[in-house]
């Protein structure tokens, strides 16, 4: 008699579970367990004591500086609350006054936060104190013409990063779809960047695609060369593990941080997998606040499945889709991968949203997508290529069914963290 294992999924504040028969489990895979911080803020203060390229932040800013320090917006799990007074502290010791200080909060296309996401994301006690700016990819007025890269994208950033006499930048190193791995100098392309060079860079996605976790791709080399031409004086960027737990922080000069953040991050979110299987289950945890952002599970997990396979997604999504521009791409019935591609080269429309429907549409051409989301109707689903599912256990139930007593399935639950290697 064959035995059942039964897996939990987050989706939303809770979880959802499903039953599969040990024989078709092909494995449950989690970035690895590593220790982590108790204490975020004397980890960030550890790191600052021992800058990695730079000197000690007290000794790079004098007293009359106007100081920006850019942070990730609510849609990332940098816990910049904590951070925040370990860097306003030393600031403080140097003799920068709190009124030369200015927070930006780096959305890139992103909406902009909700007054209550700006006092988690930076504190209440800093949100009262300081100035907190939120950057807005389509104020013209307020960005600056830095340059152009060696790739062709024309460098516009919020004038107060290019204004100020030193900036600094706080995020985190974690998986991304587009760059390989976050941080560095995402906090200024796309996070402080205009539309137009968000979309310039972007533009370049296609030519990375099925690569994850790769920092070479020609979207990452044309990030660092943007950033480069303003120039970040010191980046506190931290590792988390896949709960969202800070590992360990890392101070110092951006392309120093970014290799020693993105060593760690390898050991943590690259996980040998199996493969290719016939079904994977991805929870979009922990970016799951719509499916503009949960996809990326998608993105990850379908690298283990085969041609002909399906890929489930489980994800809230509270913010449904991600806007209605992005819903209508998704809903378009005469858009093939090809058509996707060749508006993205043409920069035809937002390419953010043109590069996503690329990588659904190119996904979708040989494998099934479902999800299962309380935050998105039946209705929209369907017409963006998903098959909706009411209940996760039946619908795994009906795969099973369908690809026969041999199937196989990867469950993945942080999937938008998780990627796998294949052996």
């Amino acid at each position: 008699m064959s035995r059942s294992v039964r897996v939990s999924i987050p989706s939303g504040a809770g979880l959802v579970h499903v039953t599969l028969p040990e024989e078709n489990l092909a494995g449950v895979f989690l970035p690895e367990a590593v220790p982590v911080c108790e204490d975020v803020r004397a980890e960030a203060e550890r790191a600052l004591a021992e800058p990695l390229g730079t000197p000690d932040l007290r000794d790079m800013v004098r007293a009359g500086d106007q100081v920006v320090i850019l942070v990730d917006d609510h849609t990332r799990s940098t816990p910049a609350a904590e951070i925040l007074p370990a860097v306003l502290a030393r600031l403080a010791e140097a003799g920068v006054r709190d009124a030369n200080i200015t927070i930006l909060i780096t959305h890139g296309t992103h909406r902009l936060s909700t007054d209550e996401e700006v006092r988690r994301k930076v504190g209440p006690g800093v949100s009262e104190r300081f100035r907190v700016v939120q950057h807005c990819c389509t104020d013209e007025a307020n960005q600056v013409y830095v340059g152009l890269t060696s790739r062709g994208t024309p460098v516009w950033v919020n004038r107060l990063v290019v204004e100020a006499d030193r900036r600094i930048g706080i995020g985190h190193i974690g998986p991304s779809p587009y760059a390989g791995y976050s941080g560095g100098g995402k906090l200024i392309v796309p996070g402080a960047a205009s539309l137009d060079t968000i979309n310039a860079n972007h533009s370049l996605v296609a030519l990375g695609v099925g690569r994850p976790g790769r920092v070479d791709v020609p979207c990452r080399l044309d990030i660092d060369e943007a950033a480069a031409l303003v120039g970040l004086d010191l980046v506190l960027d931290v590792v988390l593990d896949g709960s969202e737990r800070v590992v360990r922080a890392f101070a110092g000069a951006p392309e120093r941080v970014y290799e020693e953040g993105v060593a760690l991050a390898r050991r943590i979110y690259e996980v040998p997998c199996p493969g290719p299987v016939d079904i994977a289950v991805a929870s979009g945890f922990p970016y799951e606040l719509d499916l503009y952002q949960a996809e990326r599970a998608v993105e990850y997990a379908e690298v283990a499945v085969r041609p002909g396979g399906s890929v489930v997604l489980v994800a809230a999504c509270p913010d449904g889709v991600g806007g209605e521009e992005f819903f209508r791409l998704l809903a378009d019935p005469g858009k093939t991968p090809d058509a996707f591609l060749r508006d993205v080269v043409r920069r035809n429309g937002r390419v953010t949203f043109g590069v996503l429907g690329y990588l659904v549409a190119r996904i979708r051409a040989e494998k099934r997508l479902c999800l299962l989301s309380e935050g998105i109707p039946r209705d929209q689903a369907m017409a963006m290529g998903f098959h909706p599912l009411d209940r996760l256990q039946a619908g795994i139930d009906a795969l099973l069914d369908e690809y026969g007593p041999c199937a196989r399935v990867a469950v993945f639950p942080a999937g938008a963290v998780t990627i796998p290697v294949l052996g």
